[in-house]
């Protein structure tokens, strides 16, 4: 495999642990695109994780005071570097006397929380040595190779600045296929609004919606009376059905909060119109 091919093969197939790998991919192609190249063929280019880790914190600093995005699977357990950057957000709304969301180059942070930002910056350098460095290279448990050369708990990594000159040509795809992936982990993480899931799913052979069987108890907890939402009426001589508030065809989830109770000529007719829609 080229060198793109090799750093394409890593982003689209990395974990879903958390979206460190994702950061880490961005800054380091940040990067490329903002060298200016001048080094002879077959030259080796030097990375320092500091320059890493300050492009990843403003990846979470926006991802966090506009959204407040999820970073990883547990949310009783965020990622550290995802906390060090809340605890930035928090000391710069203090001093700033604001909530107001801001992007991090309008910010002025780098001044207003100099040494709370310099600190963050050291301590998620730590967090990258000791967890995104090395693993990053790992894929399905197996090491891609030539990608770089990094030893654990330097400060640097260094790359063909042949392989960095291709990553700066080669941009625009692989921001795309970052930024999908990042997508794709967010709204794991996140549940909404899915729309890689949608986009991914127009690729697939059928459609399938699952059974909403399992859910009964749930939505029957909350629902004891077994009132139909649609008709408002209680459902006495038939078995409760259950079905989508906002249609499956525009989420493409089960989300708990979207399903109700209802009778099943109601269920039927929804249906109906899913198959005519196909």
């Amino acid at each position: 495999m080229t060198f793109l091919e090799k750093w394409l093969y890593i982003i689209r197939n990395c974990s879903f642990d958390n979206s460190y790998k994702a950061a880490w991919a961005k800054a380091i192609t940040e990067i490329a695109v903002e060298y200016d190249f001048h080094q002879p063929i077959g030259s080796t280019m030097q990375i320092g994780l500091e320059a890493i880790a300050k492009k990843v914190i403003r990846y979470y600093f926006e991802q966090t005071i506009f959204f407040d995005l999820k970073q990883s699977p547990n949310p009783n357990k965020p990622p550290k570097i995802v906390s060090l950057v809340k605890e930035l957000i928090a000391e710069y709304q203090k001093a700033t006397q604001s909530a107001q969301p801001v992007k991090w180059f309008r910010s002025n942070i780098e001044v207003i929380c100099k040494m709370q930002y310099e600190k963050t910056v050291k301590q998620v350098k730590t967090a990258l040595k000791a967890d995104v460095s090395y693993r990053f290279l790992t894929v399905e448990g197996k090491v891609v190779d030539d990608a770089y050369n990094y030893e654990r708990n330097a400060d640097f990594l260094y790359i063909a600045a042949d392989n960095m000159r291709e990553l700066k040509e080669n941009s625009l795809i692989v921001f795309d296929a970052i930024n999908y992936r990042w997508s794709q982990m967010l709204e794991n993480f996140n549940h909404s609004p899915r729309i890689c899931k949608k986009v991914k799913i127009i690729d697939e052979d059928k459609v399938r919606r699952k059974p909403l069987t399992k859910f009964f108890q749930l939505i029957a907890a909350e629902n004891p009376d077994h009132i139909c939402f649609h008709c408002g009426k209680k459902i006495i001589d038939e078995t409760p059905a259950i079905d989508h508030v906002i249609p499956w065809s525009y989420l493409y989830s089960d989300d708990l909060w979207n399903l109700v109770i209802l009778t099943k000529h109601v269920t039927q007719a929804n249906q109906m119109s899913f198959q005519a829609k196909q």
